[in-house]
């Protein structure tokens, strides 16, 4: 999906008006109607403004996910999650479901050892 058709559908969702979003980011009403005539596109600092206010990834806004939000905007994860989570979406959906079940089995295997260090 082109970011044009994004944007329009993003507008449409949050009932706002072209001229209402542009007042909002600060940015010309004539700007932002180039962004959906597809005949202008944005700046990385407008991109940016565009994300945050509707709250999704600029990956979903330029088409390359649909994704909206990758991960939870509070919360970040570290390298070795992130090597993780792009193994986790490398794999077919049966292999997924292996890899869910072992971390299962790992997570239970850690709460089994630290209950019986308890004892």
């Amino acid at each position: 999906m082109k970011f044009s058709t994004r944007l329009e559908n993003l507008l449409e969702e949050h009932d706002l008006t072209q001229r209402g979003l542009a007042k909002k980011l600060h940015i010309a009403p004539s700007t932002l109607n180039g962004y959906l005539r597809r005949n202008r596109e944005p700046d990385f600092a407008t991109l940016i403004k565009l994300a945050n206010y509707f709250e999704v990834s600029i990956d979903y806004l330029l088409g390359v996910t649909n994704i909206r939000r990758p991960y939870d905007s509070n919360k970040y994860y570290d390298d070795n999650e992130g090597d993780l989570l792009e193994i986790y979406r490398s794999l077919g959906p049966q292999e997924q479901s292996y890899l869910i079940k072992q971390a299962h089995m790992y997570s239970k295997q850690d709460l089994d050892t630290s209950n019986m260090r308890k004892k």
